[in-house]
């Protein structure tokens, strides 16, 4: 029987109004990932803008998508900082609220040694019950885990898997060789999915399932039957959206995108991160057109976004 980490988790974004958080939205949004399959949510993370949000914030994140969700749903809370004392207090925080487990992003901008690392997240994970995965995140953490360190980190009860944002199929295999079989291992790279199953993963956290969770789930399950070939045509099919949001820091793109797709959600992301090219909306569009066609049954608006 899989482990219920096992699938396609949306990281999803933080919609806000007038400055503040906009809970329906953010209660609908939930709704919506729930009735489209996916296996479950991500709040507070990067595609979540989690350096603007507050304290109080993002433990509001997880109170409302408990609220909306249901009692049983995985709602996991991103937490960690470059201070293992405030990490701590993330953790407890977002335990307390409602979480059904911890995505622990690594200490950013003080570039620990892989002992420090070690020590962090070893610090982290006794404070809390619930499962643990590590958000190894080198592109904006500026440090890459080691799996020598993964290993003695993974002999922690508390600590199930890791979440690989690069997708690296060798580094997938490297760390099934030094972790136990049942360690958990995820990718953040939309672009590698049915691949990384392929090298054993389990799933995925990522951005683009605020827009595709049928989709993803489709491939999810495809890879479960062992059909990669099928796994890999859909996943061909989020190719031309993959790109279009890479022309932005996450999750600029996407915000804008799901205001096509659910109209009354706004577009807005707090500075730094300043809007869109005008020039990407109408090419988002066409993009959406090509996805399954949202159980909400909201079509796309090509009108002029002016």
């Amino acid at each position: 029987m899989d482990h219920w980490l096992h699938g396609m988790f949306t990281a999803l974004v933080t919609p806000f109004r007038v400055g503040a958080l906009d809970e329906p939205s953010l209660a609908r949004l939930v709704d919506w990932q729930v009735q489209e399959g996916a296996d479950g949510i991500v709040l507070g993370s990067a595609s979540g803008e989690y350096s603007t949000l507050s304290g109080k914030e993002r433990i509001r994140l997880v109170r409302v998508a408990r609220t909306a969700a249901g009692p049983g749903y995985p709602i996991l809370a991103a937490a960690g900082s470059y201070s293992t004392t405030d990490s701590i207090a993330e953790v407890r925080e977002a335990t307390a609220a409602g979480a059904s487990a911890i995505l622990l992003r690594l200490p950013y901008y003080s570039r620990p040694t892989q002992a420090g690392l070690v020590r962090h997240v070893l610090s982290v994970a006794e404070v809390t019950s619930l499962p643990l995965i590590i958000d190894n995140d080198p592109d904006r953490c500026a440090i890459d885990l080691a799996p020598a360190a993964l290993a003695e980190m993974a002999e922690h009860p508390t600590i199930v898997g890791i979440l690989e944002r690069r997708g690296d199929i060798a580094r997938c295999d490297r760390i099934m060789r030094n972790c136990s079989r049942h360690f958990l291992r995820l990718t953040g790279a939309s672009d590698t999915i049915p691949s990384y199953f392929v090298a054993g993963g389990c799933g995925a956290i990522t951005s683009i399932g605020n827009l595709a969770p049928r989709l993803l789930r489709r491939i999810r399950e495809a890879c479960r039957a062992g059909a990669f070939e099928q796994a890999q045509t859909l996943q061909r099919r989020l190719i031309p959206l993959h790109d279009l949001l890479s022309r932005e820091p996450d999750p600029v793109a996407v915000k804008l995108a799901l205001s096509f797709q659910h109209p009354g959600v706004g577009s807005v992301c707090r500075l730094p991160l300043a809007a869109a090219q005008p020039s990407l909306a109408e090419e988002l569009k066409y993009a959406l057109d090509d996805l399954p066609r949202p159980s909400n049954g909201h079509a796309i608006d090509h009108r002029s976004a002016a």
